[in-house]
């Protein structure tokens, strides 16, 4: 048994089975490319001599026997990855509670292909998934950790002995634990609308519209089929407080009893400077800053991937409902914002997540807190790049630009020169609060991500003295070296840099929030019990 570089595992230890001795072929008959894949030198063996690889993953026993868990050869591909199903079976083998794995990979309703991870415990165990999640996120790529994860009394196996693919059951990819009918009407009104949405058959009154699947688009979907159905117009940000039918029928039922509604406060509360993406927990919140196009709305999917206690924020641009507010300097912005967040949380420690321009903005709300005496226990991008007096200014952003921002919204192939009818009218193809965006609002929008973009060329950060949490797109076609690299003169601190499959423009996608996502529960976590401040020399770590 050994490791990948060919180095004898202990007992209990994972590694490839390798054969060797007198009894071992010479190869494959013709076939030289196969041979000299598989019989491969024997370090251990005389000068000249080769031994077999199996292909065979597989641990000794502390009887030293041989425990077969699985294949090392065999590649899947999900979501554009080539992956390893025998790397992620090693790893959860790795696990105390695992006495075996085996991954498959199955499609969901709506076509996208998810990894599945299948565990046997082991004796007198019972393994949990957050946990196992947890162990993987500290050992793999974001991209090959299963989204679900079941529970086996065996792994199936062929006649010969191999892992049988075929025979491992299919999850349930909804992300439920039980069922509970509506009771009322109205719940099973609001039931059939998160269905229709979601395209699933059955919803209960407990089930969480993210934690099923939900982003900020189909939230838009589901408002507008809620007002259709109940004559009631559904804030938008109902769903971030209210996410279950019970919930939100409930709100539903009030706002019947209330009287007429006013015209239009959906949009202007799903505009406001401070939005609660979720209001409710104990832990202080995560306070999400926005990229250039001034909406926090891509943030909404990041909700269901962080704990139950985790309060989640999104800071929004003051322009979209005041066209009269001006800023002449980033720090600017950063200060009003700083002023936002007190009114929720009056002291650290304070937690900030900034997607492109919204990272630098981040940085500078983070120096300024540090300057005020305050703590920040995190700070994290997604994909900022530092803008110097160097750096290049691109053209001025189209209106399509601006709209791959909202997180979701396809614009059509070869439409780079959008006008602002055709902008709307986009938006308005998309459904629920899209259809109450005007003309007037895109005009606003684009003039605002233009503003923020010139502000980011004459910024030149701060200095922070803490830690950088740092989530790059790894499928972005830009090289040269890391983004994080580029942010050691302005942090002091550890800068600790997590790769995420996808382009720079959708890393608001599902996907995408759930591998950022349980980094930052990881990290969250370990910052209840550990030191808030940051005295280490900035160094860049990977994952």
């Amino acid at each position: 048994m050994l490791d990948r570089r060919l180095r004898p595992v202990p007992p209990g230890v994972p590694g490839e089975l390798y054969l060797s001795g007198p009894g071992i072929a010479r190869g494959y008959h013709g076939q030289f490319a196969l041979t000299a894949a598989r019989f491969v030198p024997d370090p251990y063996g005389p000068a000249g001599s080769r031994m077999y690889r199996t292909g065979d993953l597989a641990a000794w026993t502390a009887d030293r026997r041989l425990r077969y868990l699985g294949r090392s050869d065999l590649q899947i591909k999900v979501n554009g990855h080539r992956i390893e199903p025998g790397d992620i079976e090693t790893a959860l083998c790795g696990h105390p509670d695992v006495a075996r794995a085996a991954v498959a990979v199955h499609t969901r309703p709506d076509g996208i292909d998810q990894l599945t991870g299948y565990v046997v415990p082991a004796p007198d165990t019972t393994p949990d998934v957050v946990t196992l999640t947890r162990y993987l996120a500290g050992r793999l790529p974001t991209h090959m950790i299963p989204t679900a994860i079941m529970t086996l009394d065996r792994i199936p196996l062929t006649d010969t002995g191999k892992l049988d693919r075929n025979a491992l059951p299919v999850p349930d990819l909804r992300g439920r634990s039980r069922f509970r009918a509506p009771s009322t009407p109205l719940e099973a009104t609001v039931c059939e609308a998160f269905g229709r949405t979601l395209d699933l058959e059955r919803i209960g009154v407990d089930d969480g519209f993210f934690a099923l699947g939900g982003n900020s688009l189909a939230a838009t979907q589901l408002v507008a089929g809620l007002a259709e159905s109940t004559g009631v117009t559904v804030p938008l940000q109902w769903l971030f407080t209210d996410p279950t039918p019970e919930a939100l029928a409930r709100r539903i039922e009030d706002r019947r009893n209330a009287g007429p509604e006013v015209d239009g406060q959906d949009l202007a509360g799903a505009l406001a400077v401070m939005l609660p993406l979720r209001a409710a927990g104990t832990e202080p919140p995560l306070f999400c800053i926005h990229p250039a196009i001034g909406l926090a709305w891509g943030f909404s999917g990041l909700v269901q991937h962080l704990d139950p206690d985790q309060p989640v924020r999104g800071l929004q641009s003051p322009a979209l409902t005041d066209p009269t507010v001006r800023f002449d300097t980033l720090d600017e912005l950063a200060a009003r914002y700083v002023q936002e967040l007190r009114t929720v949380q009056p002291h650290g420690p304070y937690h900030l997540l900034g997607y492109s321009l919204g990272g630098t903005i981040a940085h500078a709300m983070a120096v300024r807190l540090r300057r005020d005496g305050d703590s920040v226990a995190t700070l994290a991008m997604m994909d900022t790049r530092v803008v110097t007096s160097d750096s290049v200014r691109a053209p001025t952003p189209s209106v399509a630009t601006m709209l791959a921002e909202f997180g979701g919204i396809a614009v059509p192939d070869g439409a780079t020169e959008l006008t602002v009818e055709a902008a709307t009218e986009l938006l308005h193809r998309q459904g629920g609060l899209f259809t109450e965006v005007t003309a007037e609002h895109v005009v606003r929008l684009q003039a605002d991500y233009t503003r923020l973009i010139d502000l980011t060329f004459e910024h030149r950060p701060g200095q922070f003295d803490g830690d950088l949490l740092y989530f790059s797109a790894a499928d972005d076609p830009v090289g040269g070296a890391s983004p994080a690299r580029a942010w050691h003169t302005y942090v002091t601190g550890r800068i600790t840099e997590h790769r995420v499959p996808v382009r720079h423009e959708r890393m608001t996608d599902r996907d995408a929030l759930r591998a950022i996502g349980v980094v930052l529960t990881e990290h969250f976590r370990s910052t209840r019990t550990a030191p808030t401040e940051s005295q280490t020399p900035a160094r860049t770590s990977r994952s």
